[in-house]
């Protein structure tokens, strides 16, 4: 079991620990987050870090603005690191923490009637078929809603895709951020 430490870079957990036990997870830097969040400006809302890992980009979201965020991971390790990371932040009321296939905590979340300002989503770089994770979120989404992916960097990202649109890319190393928002017709 690994155990790496994070730390949220700005707001109101600032230079606070995050712990990540999985080894099927890879974190995201703190440089690759700040340039997320700079990109992002301001943050509020109802956040979701579907593919969680220690669940950074939802804290450092939280810490940043986000009134609620919801973490999910299936991987046992990575729901444990989540569960700590909350308890060590205090913020129980503002967090909700399932440990579900992705799949599955889309359909919780859809059957719950919970929608989403900004979604995380950092799979598995193996899950390349961008577009079905637009088709999946499209379920959970409310107009302007953000997507905020990453992948490899030689993965392309489509341009539009139905009602989402390419805000921002940027190569970061061996990962590419795309910035996407949804629109109603």
């Amino acid at each position: 079991m690994k155990n790496v430490k994070l730390k949220i870079i700005a707001g109101k957990y600032k230079n606070r620990t995050l712990l990540s036990y999985s080894e099927e997870t890879r974190e995201t830097s703190s440089m690759v987050r700040g340039a997320v969040f700079n990109m992002l400006f301001q943050v509020q809302g109802i956040g979701l870090d579907l593919f969680s890992g220690s669940g950074a980009y939802g804290f450092e979201g939280l810490s940043r603005g986000l009134s609620k965020v919801y973490l999910n991971d299936q991987d046992m390790l990575a729901y444990r690191s989540l569960r700590e990371n909350r308890d060590s932040l205090k913020v129980d009321n503002e967090c909700v923490i399932t440990n579900l296939d992705y799949q599955k905590a889309i359909e919780y979340y859809q059957k719950n009637g919970i929608r989403f300002d900004y979604i995380f989503l950092d799979p598995p770089y193996k899950m390349t078929n961008i577009e079905h994770f637009f088709d999946v979120v499209s379920l959970i989404v409310k107009n302007q809603t953000v997507i905020v992916i990453e992948v490899e960097k030689k993965t392309q990202l489509p341009e539009s895709y139905t009602q989402f649109s390419l805000l921002k890319e940027k190569v970061h190393g061996i990962k590419k951020i795309g910035v996407y928002q949804y629109h109603e017709k």
